[in-house]
């Protein structure tokens, strides 16, 4: 009963649990929400529009700052990980120290930089992308026109106007 499948999925599991990181488990979620959370606020169309956008578009920049904190945050702690251990002389309990420390900047990640982040570039980000869009949405517009009606396409609309049961015959 060993397909291939099972072998690689077994593969994958025995991988990711001698290298068991916070930040994988973070980096998931991050990537998740920042897609599937802006996907499903733009098809709901029982808010407004204007509301749907800035929730989306807060959704977004919320997962690609998480994504991109968590591992900038977890390279930094590696290195202080291995800076620790060094001058502490604990060489041999490096991976429990990173881990460990992985563990922290995670949750301080989540806790400090990533709403920070957030807040400090949400409202600058949306007026550019909503200016860029609506430039765009403007470009492709048409020039309205006023159409006037004449006398004969009254005549047309008025005279063809039926109401009431035709039975038999054509139109």
């Amino acid at each position: 009963m060993n397909t291939p499948f099972q072998k690689n999925f077994k593969n994958l599991c025995m991988k990711l649990g001698k290298n068991n990181d916070a930040v994988y488990g973070a980096l998931t979620i991050a990537a998740s929400k920042g897609i599937l959370r802006p996907t499903f606020t733009m098809m709901d169309k029982k808010q407004e529009k204007k509301s749907r956008t800035y929730t989306a578009f807060r959704e977004g920049l919320t997962g690609v700052v998480a994504f991109g904190s968590y591992l900038i945050t977890n390279t930094g702690v590696n290195k202080l990980a291995h800076h620790i251990a060094k001058k502490a002389n604990k060489l041999d309990k490096l991976p429990q120290l990173k881990s460990t420390l992985s563990l922290i900047s995670v949750s301080l990640t989540a806790l400090f930089v990533i709403p920070g982040i957030c807040n400090y570039a949400t409202k600058p980000l949306l007026d550019e992308f909503q200016k860029k869009n609506s430039k765009r949405h403007e470009s492709l517009q048409k020039p309205k026109t006023n159409p006037t009606f004449t006398n004969l396409q009254y005549n047309r609309i008025y005279n063809n106007f039926n109401s009431g049961l035709r039975i038999g015959g054509g139109l």
